[in-house]
C-alpha cells in the first residue's frame, strides 16, 4: 500500500511517540509498504533519524540504512515537510486542523492510506483518503493542570470532535480504548485496540526516555560522579523528568523510606531529559534521606541505553498515568523484575508479573519497592519466567498489521449501527457473485451470506430514537448483514455528512439484472421466492443475456406468513440448491423472513429485491435518470401511486432526518 505517515509531532525522539513514530514506519516499510513521511518543518536531523531524505530526494536504499537495515535496498520511503511557520505547536495544531486537508484531498490518488501516529496531539478537520487515527494516551483528563489551560482545552474539547471524524480510531491499549468511549463519547466498535510492540534491537528506545549519557552521572545534588560508580543491581525508572505526571516526587519520598542496607545496595537512577517542572523534581531528590544514593543520568542515546539496563536489577513505572508504557515489557524482556503502577494502562500491560501499587500513596509505593527489591531468587525467577512468557503478545509487526488491515479492509459507513459498504455498483456485484460462489462451497455449519440494500423505508422500519419506535429484531438482522448496499440518495448525502463518503447509490433494481447476467456467465443459478410468475418471467426475458442461458432453479410465489413456519417453502428451495436466492416480499417482511430463516437454507446468497422485477418487466416505471440521481426519485413514486405511498414517505423522510440530526450531532447509539 502506498501510505502517508503522520511523523508530527516528533518531539526531537525523546518520547514514547517518538518511539512510536519510529516502530510503525520500521515495521510498516518492512512489510514492504511505500511509505511517505510528513515531518516537523526544522527537524531534518529528525528526518535522518527515521531514515528518510528531503522532499524530492532520491527514494531508497542508503538513507534507510538505520530505519530498516535488514530490507533497506528493498523499501522505498521519502518525506515531506509541514512548512516553516508551523514550528510553534499552536500554528502546528491549527496547520493540521485547516490547511492539510485540503492537501490531502489535492493527495488522494496519490495513497492508499493516511497513518496519523499521534491522535491525541495532532488531528484534521476532515480526512480526504481513508485514515488510521491512533491515540496513545488521555492523560489530560487524569491529571489536572499537565498542561497549560490553552492546551487542556484544545485536548479536552477541540481535538475529540475532529479525532472521531477519522474512519478508524486505533488505541494502544483496552484503558486508552475505555477513556475514548468515557471522555471523547465514541462508541466501542468504532476504537480498535492495537497494543504497541516490544523494541528488542533498538535498545535506547524506552518509554519517555531517550537522551544522551554523558561520561558522567549527574548527582541529585549537582555534583557529579562517574557512571562507572552505578551498580549492578541499580533500581532503574526511564521517564523524562515531568512533574506531577510521572511522579518522580512520590517515588523519592518512598525510596527514602526504605531501609539504608536496602538502598546502599539498590541506587535508585533517573533516567531522561528534563522537561515540565524539572526542577521540583531535583530538589525534592536532594532533600531525601537517601540523597547520595540517588543518580540523575540525563539524556540516554541508543547507544549507551544497553550499559545502562545492563546494571539494573530492578525496574520501577511509578507513573500517575500512562497509554501503555513500553519501558516496561522492554524491562520484562531483559529479565528485570517489575513494580509500577496500578492505574490506567500500566495494570493492563503489568498483568500478574510487575507488583502493582497506588502510584498516589507514598506508603504503597515503599512497600512494594521493599517487596520487590527483598524478593526471595526463587520467587523473582518465578517472576522474570512469567514475564518473558507475557510479553509475547506485544508485537510491533502485528501492530503494523493491524493499521494496515484496517485500510485495506472493506470499507463502510456504519449509519444507525448498519455497516453499509462503500462500494460502486460494480462492485458490489461482483462481491455478491463472490459471496454466492464461497457459500456453495462451503458444506459445514455454513449460512447463506444476508445481503440488504439499504433506503429510508429500511431505516424507518428498523431503527429506533426518541420519540419514534422501530423493529429491534430487523435492526438487529440489518447490523449483522453480511453486506449492505445504499439503495437511496439520503444514504449516501448522510455518509458524506459523516465523513464516510459512500460513492454511489448501489439499488437493487440495477443490481439484480447484472447479477443475474454474471450468474448466466459463471454457470450459476437463480431462484425466486415470492412476486407475480407472470412478471419475473416476463423480466427474465428482457435481461439481455447475450445468447447465455440463465439457470433459473425455481419461481415461487407462495404466499409467506411471518407467524407461520411454512417448512415446505425452505424445503423447495433446498431441493433447487440455488447459489443466489432473490426474495421479493418487499420491506420488512422479505428481510425478517431470511434472518429467521438463514440457518435452514442450502444456498450460496440471499437478497430482499422488493418489487425490482416488477421494474425489470415494465410494468412500474422507473423515475427519470436526473430524477433517480438527485434523490428525487421518491417524488416520482408518490405520483405514481398517491394514495399508497404519500403518508409513508412523509413519515419516513421525518423519522429519518431526525435520526439523521442525531447521527450528526452526537453519534447514534
Amino acid at each position: 500500500m502506498r501510505l502517508l505517515v503522520s511523523c508530527i509531532p516528533y518531539d526531537s525522539g525523546k518520547s514514547g511517540i517518538s518511539t512510536y513514530v519510529r516502530e510503525v514506519v520500521k515495521a510498516l516499510a518492512a512489510q514492504g509498504h511505500e511509505l511517505t513521511l510528513l515531518c516537523e518543518p526544522e527537524e531534518t536531523g529528525r528526518g535522518r533519524d527515521c531514515g528518510v531524505s528531503d522532499e524530492g530526494g532520491e527514494r531508497g536504499a542508503s538513507s534507510l540504512a538505520s530505519l530498516v537495515p535488514a530490507a533497506s535496498d528493498q523499501i522505498s520511503i521519502r518525506s515531506v515537510f509541514a512548512p516553516r511557520w508551523t514550528r510553534r505547536a499552536v500554528f502546528s495544531m491549527l496547520w493540521h486542523l485547516f490547511v492539510l486537508p485540503f492537501k490531502l484531498r489535492r493527495w488522494r490518488r496519490d495513497f492508499d492510506g493516511f497513518v496519523i501516529c499521534a491522535a491525541n496531539r495532532r488531528v484534521c478537520a476532515w480526512y480526504p483518503i481513508e485514515t488510521t487515527a491512533t491515540v496513545h494516551d488521555l492523560a489530560n483528563f487524569h491529571i489536572p493542570g499537565k498542561y497549560s489551560r490553552l492546551r487542556m482545552f484544545y485536548l479536552a474539547h477541540v481535538l475529540p470532535f475532529f479525532a472521531k471524524r477519522a474512519q478508524h480510531l486505533v488505541a494502544v491499549s483496552e484503558a486508552t480504548k475505555a477513556d475514548m468511549v468515557k471522555f471523547w463519547h465514541c462508541r466501542e466498535e468504532d476504537v480498535t485496540v492495537l497494543y504497541n510492540g516490544l523494541t528488542r534491537d533498538a535498545r535506547g528506545a524506552g518509554d519517555e526516555s531517550s537522551c544522551r549519557l554523558s561520561p558522567v552521572a549527574r548527582h541529585a545534588s549537582c555534583d557529579t560522579q562517574p557512571a562507572t560508580d552505578f551498580k549492578l543491581s541499580t533500581l532503574l525508572y526511564i521517564s523524562r523528568i515531568e512533574h506531577p505526571g510521572k511522579n518522580h516526587v512520590r517515588l523519592i519520598e518512598a525510596y527514602g523510606k526504605l531501609p539504608r542496607e536496602i538502598v546502599e545496595a539498590h541506587p535508585l537512577v533517573i533516567a531522561g531529559a528534563d522537561w515540565k517542572d524539572a526542577e521540583v523534581v531535583h530538589e525534592a531528590a536532594k532533600k531525601s534521606a537517601h540523597a547520595d544514593l540517588i543518580r540523575f543520568t540525563g539524556f540516554v542515546d541508543a547507544a549507551d541505553m544497553p550499559r545502562l539496563w545492563d546494571e539494573a536489577g530492578f525496574y520501577v513505572f511509578p507513573s500517575l498515568f500512562e497509554g501503555f508504557g513500553l519501558s516496561l515489557i522492554e524491562a520484562m524482556d531483559r529479565g528485570i523484575p517489575c513494580a509500577c503502577s496500578n492505574n490506567g494502562s500500566l495494570g493492563e500491560i503489568a498483568g500478574d508479573v510487575a507488583i502493582t501499587f497506588d502510584p498516589y500513596d507514598v506508603d504503597s509505593i515503599a512497600e512494594a519497592l521493599r517487596g520487590l527489591l527483598s524478593e526471595t531468587r526463587e520467587a523473582r525467577e518465578a517472576r522474570v519466567a512469567r514475564g518473558r512468557e507475557w510479553i509475547k503478545r506485544y508485537s510491533w509487526e502485528d501492530h503494523a498489521k493491524g493499521i494496515a488491515r484496517l485500510l485495506g479492509q472493506t470499507r463502510v459507513a456504519r449509519l444507525f449501527g448498519i455497516p453499509v459498504a462503500r462500494v460502486s455498483e460494480t462492485e458490489a456485484v461482483e462481491r455478491i457473485i463472490s459471496f454466492a460462489k464461497r457459500g456453495k462451497l462451503e458444506t459445514l455449519a455454513r449460512k447463506p451470506a444476508f445481503i440488504a440494500t439499504l433506503n429510508v423505508d429500511f431505516v424507518t422500519n428498523a431503527v429506533s430514537g426518541w420519540p419514534f419506535g422501530g423493529n429491534d429484531e430487523l435492526w438487529g438482522y440489518l447490523r449483522n448483514a453480511d453486506f449492505v448496499t445504499a439503495d437511496g440518495m439520503p444514504i449516501v448525502l448522510l455518509s458524506k455528512l459523516l465523513r464516510r463518503p459512500i460513492p454511489e447509490r448501489v439499488t437493487g433494481a440495477d443490481m439484480v439484472p447484472r447479477i443475474c447476467r454474471r450468474c448466466a456467465e459463471e454457470g450459476m443459478s437463480v431462484y425466486v421466492l415470492g412476486g407475480d410468475r407472470e412478471a419475473i418471467e416476463e423480466a427474465f426475458g428482457k435481461l439481455g443475456l447475450d445468447g447465455r442461458e440463465l439457470r433459473v432453479a425455481g419461481i415461487d410465489p407462495a404466499f409467506v406468513k411471518l407467524d407461520e413456519e411454512q417448512p415446505d417453502i425452505v424445503a423447495r428451495i433446498n431441493a433447487a440448491k440455488p447459489d443466489v436466492l432473490f426474495v421479493a416480499l418487499g420491506n420488512p417482511k422479505q428481510e425478517l423472513w431470511m434472518g429467521r430463516n438463514a440457518a435452514k437454507l442450502d444456498v450460496g446468497a440471499m437478497i430482499g429485491i422488493g418489487g425490482t422485477f416488477n421494474f425489470i418487466a415494465g410494468r412500474v416505471k422507473r423515475a427519470p435518470k436526473w430524477m433517480q440521481k438527485s434523490g428525487l426519485e421518491w417524488i416520482y413514486r408518490i405520483i405514481q401511486e398517491p394514495g399508497r405511498l404519500w403518508k409513508r414517505y412523509a413519515y419516513g423522510l421525518v423519522k429519518f432526518g431526525w435520526l439523521s440530526l442525531r447521527a450528526m450531532a452526537g453519534g447514534y447509539r
